[in-house]
């Protein structure tokens, strides 16, 4: 009696080989080209964004030797200059490669590439601090009703005056921005903010530093103002909350980055694409804020 004919592949199975076969590819592909990273610091938020780079990334080299650094062969991808001094040192000698500036934020950024000599293969940033539509979106869901937001611009940042009103009315805040004046110092300043149901701080050199962030915290603690900072550490230091990028974070937008290199395009320098909150419970109780589940859980994840 003649053998029956072994049953061939199912549909089904051949739907699961082509998939598991799509997976197979997908995991196998390596992106390619070595990323370069400049170091001119070793501080945790330094060693923590080269981690996550080399988690992310097939081919990772960094140097604290900068100009060394720029003389290797073969050119790498693109190089990233880890913090402002490294963009500093980097901007000042001859790359054969793009280059991208990450832990810089938007005011240092600008005045060092204004100083710097611009390389021949482009510059480009992903600035440290959220962007002011991130801040409105946190400040808008920890407060829960239509709060009036004080903030300080200096004669260095008031560019930022139109991207804070912009976003603040775009989530249903107003804002009350104040130039800052820098003969009567930062409490007298923030008297001016005094009616303000909240405040936003962004990185300006020119008007936060570490001794008068600490007038920051005093002064708004003694008015029970909500102060949103502009990274993790300054909300553990006593700020109420704010948006932040981890280092994970940092690392998935560089290497979207990288893709439009490969593409010969290199982007305008810009606010992290993905984001999270940080908060610090012990002010929130001490003002009596109740944070919610929806506001903790905000933000862009890669």
């Amino acid at each position: 009696m003649p053998r029956a004919a072994a049953a061939g592949p199912s549909r089904r199975d051949l739907l699961r080989l082509a998939c598991g076969l799509v997976v197979a590819a997908t995991a196998g592909a390596q992106p390619r080209g070595e990323l370069r990273l400049l170091l001119a610091a070793q501080t945790a938020q330094h060693v923590a964004l080269v981690q996550a780079l080399r988690a992310r990334w097939a081919a990772v080299t960094s140097s604290s030797d900068i100009p060394a650094a720029a003389r290797g062969r073969p050119a790498p991808l693109a190089y990233v200059a880890v913090g402002p001094r490294a963009l500093q040192q980097a901007l000042a000698i001859a790359l054969d490669a793009p280059l991208i500036a990450a832990l810089v934020s938007r005011q240092a950024y600008g005045r060092i590439v204004e100083q710097g000599a611009r390389p021949s293969r482009g510059v480009t940033a992903l600035f440290a601090e959220s962007s002011p539509a991130q801040q409105m979106r946190t400040i808008a869901a920890i407060m829960r009703r239509p709060v009036t937001v004080g903030a300080l611009v200096s004669s260095q940042s008031n560019y930022m005056e139109a991207a804070i009103k912009a976003e603040a009315d775009a989530t249903g805040l107003s804002a009350m921005v104040q130039a800052y004046d820098p003969a009567i110092g930062l409490s007298r300043n923030l008297l001016r903010l005094s009616t303000a149901d909240a405040i936003l701080t962004y990185p300006d050199s020119d008007i936060y530093t570490p001794d008068s962030l600490r007038e920051l915290l005093e002064s708004t603690y003694r008015r029970r103002q909500p102060a949103f900072g502009f990274s993790a550490a300054l909300v553990n230091a006593g700020t109420l909350a704010s948006a932040f990028s981890s280092a994970d974070d940092l690392a998935a937008h560089v290497v979207e980055l990288l893709s439009t290199v490969t593409e010969g395009r290199l982007p305008a320098a810009q606010y992290p694409r993905y984001w999270r909150v940080a908060i610090n419970d012990s002010v929130a109780r001490s003002l009596d804020i109740v944070v919610d589940a929806s506001a903790r859980n905000l933000g862009d994840r890669p």
